[in-house]
C-alpha cells in the first residue's frame, strides 16, 4: 500500500522552492525598478536629497520639474479610468476578489509611480513597488496561483528590513499560508540585498545611538510624553485621514484632467521652501535626529503638518504611492518638535516613537502591521514609547 506522505512532503518542498523563487525575483525586481526611480530622482534633485538634507535647487528649477511631471502624469492618466497606482492595501484587497487583480493599465500604473517618486512627491515607493511585482507575477503565472503571487509580493517587502512584515500584510487569508510567504520574504530579502535595494531604502534611524534614560523620574517622564505623543499621533492621523476624505469628496482628479500639473508646481514649490514637505522621508529622519539639519521648532512643525497634508494632496489629485513613508517622517518630525518645545518631558525617541505610533493607529487597520512596521522604520528606537502610543491611537481610535 502506498504511503501518499512522501508525495505530498515533495509537494510541499517544491511549492516551497517555488515561493523562494517567486520571493527573489520580486525582490529584485523591486530593488532594479525603485533603485533607477531614485538614481533619477537624486539626478534631478541633487545629491544631497538621497542623505536626506534639502536641495540646493532653484525656485525655477523646482517649478519646472514638477510642472513638467505634472504634465506627463496628466496625459498618461487622461481618459484611462483606473489607470493610477493604487495603493498597496487596494492592490491586496483585488487579490481577494473572485476576479483578482485587475492589469489592463499595470503599465501605466507603474510608470506613474515611478513619475511620481523620482519628482519628488511628498509619497513612499511601497505602493508602486507591490504593484509592479504584483502585475509581473500575474503575467507570468497567469493568476493561476495566488499563492505565488502572495509570495512574491512578501518578498517586494523585504525593503522593510522585516521577514515578518510580509506574512503580517498578507496573513488571515487561506490562500496566503505560512509556507509560502516566509519562504516568499526570505527570498525576498535576499533578492533585494543583492541587488543592492537596502543601500537605498529603509534607513530609518539605522547609526543613531540609543538613548535610554538609567534614572527612574526620566523613566516616567517618557511614560508620560509618550501618552501625550499617542493623542498627538492620533490627531495627526485624523487630519491626513478626513483631509483626505474632503478631497475625495471634491473628486479632483475627475473633474479636472490636469490637476496634477497644479499639484506638481505646489511640490516644486514646497521644496524649495519646505524641504520637509516632500520626498518620501525615509532618509530625512536620521539628519534631523543627529541635528545635521537644523530646523527653527516653529518651521518643524510647519514643515510636519505640510507634509501630511501635501500626502493626501498627491494621493488624490494623481500623484500616486504609498503614504507610510511619508507618515512615518512627518509623525516623527512632529514629535521632535514637541520635543523642542516640552524638553523637560521624556526624550526625543519618545516623543518622535509614541507620535509616530498613535498615528499609524488611525491609518492601520492591523495593530501588529503597525508595531511591525513602526519598529523596522524606526529600528528599534523608542520602541516602548511607539507601544504606548499604538495603544492610544488604537484607544481613541474606537472611542471616536
Amino acid at each position: 500500500m502506498n504511503n501518499p506522505l512522501p508525495s505530498q512532503q515533495r509537494g510541499l518542498l517544491a511549492g516551497m522552492a517555488r515561493s523562494v523563487l517567486a520571493g527573489a525575483a520580486g525582490g529584485s525586481l523591486a530593488a532594479l525598478v525603485v533603485g533607477c526611480t531614485l538614481q533619477i530622482q537624486g539626478w534631478i534633485w541633487g545629491a544631497t536629497v538621497q542623505r536626506g538634507l534639502p536641495s540646493d535647487r532653484s525656485l525655477f528649477w523646482c517649478l519646472l520639474w514638477c510642472g513638467a511631471i505634472g504634465v506627463a502624469l496628466s496625459l498618461l492618466q487622461r481618459r484611462h479610468a483606473g489607470s493610477s497606482l493604487p495603493e498597496l492595501q487596494d492592490t491586496l484587497a483585488e487579490l481577494r476578489t473572485a476576479e483578482g487583480l485587475n492589469t489592463q493599465h499595470g503599465l501605466r500604473q507603474v510608470i506613474g509611480g515611478m513619475l511620481a517618486l523620482a519628482g519628488g512627491g511628498t509619497l513612499g515607493p511601497e505602493a508602486l513597488m507591490t504593484r509592479l511585482v504584483a502585475v509581473v507575477s500575474h503575467a507570468i503565472w497567469k493568476g493561476a496561483d495566488r499563492d505565488l503571487l502572495a509570495a512574491a509580493m512578501a518578498g517586494s517587502l523585504g525593503l522593510f528590513r522585516s521577514p515578518l512584515l510580509g506574512g503580517a500584510a498578507l496573513a488571515g487569508r487561506q490562500w496566503q499560508l505560512i509556507w509560502r510567504w516566509l519562504p516568499g520574504t526570505i527570498g525576498g530579502i535576499a533578492g533585494f540585498v543583492a541587488f543592492h535595494g537596502l543601500s537605498d531604502l529603509g534607513g530609518g534611524l539605522r547609526g543613531v545611538s540609543y538613548a535610554w534614560p538609567a534614572d527612574p523620574t526620566q523613566r516616567l517622564g517618557d511614560l508620560l510624553a509618550a501618552l501625550i505623543a499617542g493623542i498627538a499621533g492620533w490627531l495627526a492621523g485624523q487630519l491626513i485621514r478626513r483631509w483626505r476624505q474632503w478631497l475625495q469628496t471634491l473628486q479632483l482628479l475627475e473633474s479636472f484632467w490636469w490637476i496634477p500639473i497644479g499639484t506638481g508646481l505646489l511640490i516644486g514649490l514646497c521644496l524649495w521652501g519646505l524641504p520637509l514637505a516632500g520626498f518620501s522621508g525615509e532618509s530625512q529622519l536620521k539628519p534631523l535626529v543627529l541635528n545635521e539639519w537644523r530646523l527653527d521648532t516653529a518651521i518643524l512643525m510647519l514643515s510636519a503638518v505640510a507634509k501630511l497634508l501635501m500626502v493626501g494632496l498627491c494621493l488624490e489629485t494623481g500623484w500616486r504611492g504609498g503614504q507610510f513613508f511619508p507618515v512615518v517622517l512627518a509623525s516623527s518630525a512632529l514629535g521632535i518638535g514637541l520635543h523642542q518645545w516640552l524638553p523637560w518631558i521624556g526624550t526625543i525617541d519618545s516623543w518622535s516613537a509614541g507620535v509616530v505610533g498613535g498615528c499609524l493607529a488611525v491609518l492601520l487597520n492591523s495593530p501588529l502591521l503597525g508595531l511591525i512596521l513602526g519598529l523596522t522604520l524606526l529600528q528599534g528606537h523608542g520602541a516602548g514609547a511607539l507601544v504606548i502610543g499604538l495603544l492610544v491611537g488604537l484607544i481613541l481610535q474606537r472611542r471616536h
